[in-house]
């Protein structure tokens, strides 16, 4: 396929034309000029306002599923089955005649189809019977999904930060949330989309369906939410005043003498690299110092409850932003909330940072280690109390500017797995640079458009990255300096095929590149592709490669693109930071 036609930057125009000026037969690669730069954008869209107040907004909107059918759960496994379960063709409303409140046939009603949504995590067929309810979790709030948007502005330059509770938002979809606001006359200049990646969530890339062969996504569900993203931007970009910008954070590490990190993270990959860091951007009105938002860069997977259920749900997050917004109560203490719009701005959750595995304690002393929303809920609400002491602590950033900038780029697909998918519209997303009538092989690999991001707002500066990165990638530890746990050791002895630290990359590490001490690299920025794994040791089965896992903590391989990704992906996010404007 011939990939989409890309904006040429005018350098390169002018470099092409001074080549045929000077008689020159070779064609060296043009000066990179990111395609989108603001302020200064080469086409006018973002003239610089540098004497201009920062302002900033923020929203947020429900987006749990609404129209889904439900089901019986016969044997108890959590995921429907044909054979076993029985669903109810009740359609979108879930009300079938006899129900109190029924009224008449609705949307899919009677039709002898299971209209599900599926749930992403875990395993296939896990059927959603609606939202967590206020008896699951100790807080005694039901909670389920919602998206969250900040829109910072200075003069002329605008750009909206999203969170949304889900898997991961693929970048067409992102792209396609950009043109729906600009169609809408929503003035905003740039949007940055991040995904929770909460494993309570319906499936949006569409490989946790049914079954492996089947889409999970539901495209009514994935058009509602674009919908309702625009009315978010709009309401944020709306409602923007003046503000002052807080920058913060501590080490979660320190909270837990006993555990370190291990209290509310760890990371089940070796080697056992782990960033300490829970760092916040407060903003609160100039006029009256109420706060407007917080965000919360913190790179953990949101599935404290695993896949034992079959509600949606923003995991440790849904706590983690209540505790912010309206404090906390445990038997022992109490902690007041700040108010104003939290968000779990995601980090490099890759390799694995989860608080699966690990035991729990609250200020009461109650230990919690077995999955549950108890457990979500524990570590969202510690997690929200370290957000509040970063709040506390944070210095005010003297007369920030806005800047941001955007480059898309290609990734191989050498995952067969994936490829398959590709070819089944499972993974229902536009391949390019290959022969589609001709057999894929080492010579014929697909490749995913995606893009890396960085923006600045004064002393904080951020990087997306389009899925699962390991942390590694984004601040070293292989020698040890990020494990902060108590008798952990960097690699587990009985690893049957251990990571050779020797081989490792160098630094500078993205965190490095970024410079400062408020860098943040957001994971699943703008796209989900998956694991993002160092080429050392990325590691596949040698007789059935990304399907069966190697020995070792190699599970992540099979989930993403293939051994050239993170290499690539680096070095395009460290061209991105690196760029000087020419004079």
């Amino acid at each position: 396929m011939i990939p989409l036609p890309g904006r040429v930057p005018m350098a390169a125009t002018l470099w092409s034309l001074a080549l045929i000026a000077c008689g020159s037969t070779e064609e060296p690669e043009p000066p990179f000029v990111p395609e989108l730069v603001c302020p200064g954008d080469v086409s006018g869209v973002c003239p610089a306002s540098p004497d201009a107040a920062l302002e900033v907004g923020a929203a947020r909107i429900d987006v749990t599923p609404e129209c889904f059918e439900t089901w019986t759960d016969v044997d108890g496994n959590h995921q429907y089955s044909i054979s076993v379960d029985t669903f109810f063709d009740c359609g979108c409303d879930r009300l079938c005649p006899g129900d109190e409140g029924y009224t008449a046939p609705d949307l899919y009603e009677g039709d002898g189809e299971f209209h599900a949504v599926w749930i992403a995590g875990f395993d296939n067929a896990r059927a959603m019977t609606g939202r967590r309810d206020s008896s699951e979790g100790w807080r005694g709030e039901g909670d389920g999904l919602s998206a969250r948007a900040v829109v910072v502005r200075q003069g002329e330059v605008s750009l909206a930060i999203v969170s949304v509770d889900g898997f991961g938002w693929m970048n067409p979809f992102v792209i396609s949330v950009r043109e729906a606001v600009a169609e809408a006359g929503i003035d905003v200049d740039h949007i940055i989309v991040n995904s929770s990646h909460s494993h309570s969530s319906p499936d949006t890339l569409g490989i946790y369906g049914q079954s492996l062969t089947r889409s999970g996504v539901v495209q009514s569900y994935v058009d509602e939410v674009k919908a309702k993203l625009v009315t978010l931007i709009g309401e944020a970009a709306g409602s923007t005043e003046p503000a002052i910008l807080s920058l913060g954070s501590v080490d979660i590490s320190t909270y837990s003498a006993e555990k370190g990190v291990k209290n509310v993270n760890s990371d089940t990959r070796d080697p056992f690299v782990l960033d300490e860091k829970l760092a916040i951007a407060q903003f609160d009105a100039v006029d009256g110092g109420a706060s407007i938002a917080t965000l919360v860069n913190y790179a953990s997977h949101p599935e404290a409850a695993e896949g034992s259920h079959t509600v949606v749900s923003a995991d440790f997050a849904h706590a983690m932003r209540l505790t912010i917004e309206e404090g906390v109560q445990w038997k022992s203490s109490q902690r007041a909330g700040i108010g104003g719009t939290a968000m779990l701005v995601t980090g490099p959750l890759g390799g694995m940072q989860t608080p699966l595995r690990i035991e729990v304690t609250d200020p009461d002393g109650n230990v919690f280690r077995e999955p549950s929303f108890d457990k979500a809920d524990t570590v969202g609400s510690l997690l929200g109390e370290m957000a509040l002491d970063a709040v506390a602590g944070a210095e005010i950033a003297a007369d920030p500017d806005l800047s941001f900038r955007k480059q898309s780029f290609f990734l191989p697909i050498d995952n067969t797995a994936f490829q398959a998918m590709f070819l089944l519209e499972v993974l229902n997303r536009e391949a390019y640079n290959y022969d589609a009538d001709d057999d894929i092989d080492e010579d014929n690999v697909p490749e995913l458009l995606t893009e890396v991001d960085v923006a600045r707002i004064g002393p904080l500066s951020m990087v997306t990255v389009p899925g699962e990165l390991l942390p590694e990638l984004a601040i070293g530890g292989y020698d040890g300096s990020h494990v902060n746990a108590p008798d952990q050791p960097i690699v587990h002895p009985d690893n049957p095929l251990p990571p050779d630290l020797d081989a490792a990359p160098e630094s500078p590490y993205l965190k490095d590149t970024l410079a400062g001490e408020h860098a943040w690299v957001i994971g699943l920025g703008n796209d989900q592709v998956g694991y993002i794994v160092p080429e050392y040791n990325f590691i596949t089965h040698p007789d059935a490669p990304y399907i069966l896992q190697p020995d070792g903590d190699h599970y992540e391989e099979t989930n993403s693109l293939g051994p050239q990704t993170a290499g690539i992906v680096v070095e395009q996010a460290t061209r991105l930071i690196e760029w000087v404007p020419a004079e």
